[in-house]
């Protein structure tokens, strides 16, 4: 075994073994014993240069994966023309740029690809649809959506023609996103339907097109029908994976909060409950999904007119978002909400002096949270708002600001 095939043979046992970095240094090693050997017009040099590319991007190195992949395509056009290896070489390189940001000459190149398929494989070829699939993807990152329409437009019709449902389910749900995101869910949700209906045979695929169709028609307000379809995706899931995986958590959380935007808050409370309960087991009662439901419940218990279990719920989530500051701003914004609403200024006054508190006055975070009281005293036209604004001046009153500070105090040690 010569140099050069020890230093292959070694790269790749490091590879499979996931010692990326190491097997990193032993390819540079190697392309370099290519160097002092004259040997950079050969197949293998280009090989070598291609999987030494591979595991550059692996580490996160796009730069020199980049330029590996781009000497990789020059030497295998050299030694092997303008073929599928070549093509091969140029659609990783598309990868990497699109990685790096650098979307039009990714799109140039995934164009390039195309062409090559189209000729070396022919126009009905399911190598050719791949590659107009990925072309469609970057016109699509490029913001040329008429392009990327049309490029699956094709693509589906290749698909649909081989029957390769999952490839088909993949270009019809690209496209329902294209629409999607330009706000056009009409024609949305009629790709995403026949993507449920080509899924209809296998359970999981089902679910998951049901799901992404139900959040095109909760875009659309269509919420009976996304309202049917979450429903669906729960019994499926449930049998499934179970309850406590993640599909079903989702689903189970995008359903509770589109109850409550149906007005229903007493089933939406029944479904953020068990929600929660699923997320005190698998992610324990000290977790940011955790205190999301408890803010979610807290929600709809206001909504109900239940002040006590209202503010009982946020304080638990504050406690458990102590860390948080974004988050818990969001939470005391709300209690203050809360308690002007029951005419309350003295408790709104206290829950603004905690914030202050755990953020100090100078902070991004206490700045937001003014920003949103001023939403609150808009909405909140009581008495209790007036009463809370002049309050305010406590702020500047050391003797006055020390028994709350020493309660709150009290509260996080509790």
């Amino acid at each position: 075994m010569n140099k050069i095939a020890y230093l292959r043979k070694c790269a790749a046992e490091k590879y499979d073994a996931n010692d990326l970095e190491s097997a990193a240094e032993i390819g540079e090693i190697l392309l370099n014993e290519h160097w002092h050997n004259h040997n950079m017009w050969t197949v293998g040099y280009a090989n070598d240069l291609f999987n030494l590319a591979c595991v550059c991007e692996k580490l996160g190195d796009l730069e020199r994966a980049a330029e590996l992949f781009s000497d990789s395509a020059r030497q295998t056009a050299v030694s092997e023309g303008e073929g599928l290896s070549y093509a091969s070489r140029i659609m990783s390189l598309a990868a990497v740029f699109i990685q790096l940001g650098l979307i039009e000459p990714a799109f140039f190149m995934f164009g390039s690809v195309a062409a090559i398929h189209r000729r070396e494989v022919g126009a009905f070829h399911p190598l050719y649809a791949d590659s107009l699939y990925n072309l469609a993807n970057a016109a699509a990152e490029a913001g040329r959506k008429k392009d990327a329409v049309r490029y699956h437009e094709e693509a589906l019709k290749i698909r649909e023609n081989e029957g390769l449902v999952d490839d088909i389910i993949s270009s019809l749900h690209s496209i329902a996103f294209i629409y999607e995101a330009a706000n056009d869910y009409e024609k949305a949700a009629s790709y995403a339907e026949r993507a449920m209906r080509y899924s209809a045979g296998n359970e999981e695929t089902f679910a998951a097109a049901c799901n992404y169709l139900a959040e095109i028609y909760e875009s659309d307000r269509r919420y009976q029908d996304a309202l049917n379809l979450y429903e669906q995706v729960l019994e499926i899931t449930a049998v499934q994976a179970g309850r406590e995986h993640s599909a079903y958590l989702n689903a189970a959380l995008r359903r509770a909060n589109l109850l409550a935007l149906m007005e229903r808050p007493h089933d939406a409370l029944f479904a953020h409950e068990e929600v929660r309960d699923i997320f005190g087991r698998t992610t324990g009662t000290n977790h940011v999904f955790y205190a999301n439901c408890l803010r979610g419940m807290a929600m709809l218990h206001k909504e109900l007119g239940e002040t006590a279990r209202a503010e009982s719920l946020i304080l638990e989530a504050m406690k458990i978002r102590r860390n948080m500051s974004e988050d818990i701003m969001l939470d005391i914004a709300f209690l203050i909400r809360l308690y002007l609403q029951e005419n309350d200024a003295e408790k709104a006054l206290e829950a603004l002096i905690y914030a202050l508190m755990i953020s100090g006055s100078g902070s991004p975070e206490f700045s937001d949270f003014l920003n949103n009281l001023i939403e609150i005293f808009t909405k909140n036209k009581t008495p209790a708002t007036a009463d809370f604004i002049s309050s305010m001046e406590v702020l500047n009153d050391r003797e006055k600001l020390r028994p709350i500070l020493s309660k709150w105090h009290q509260w996080e040690k509790d």
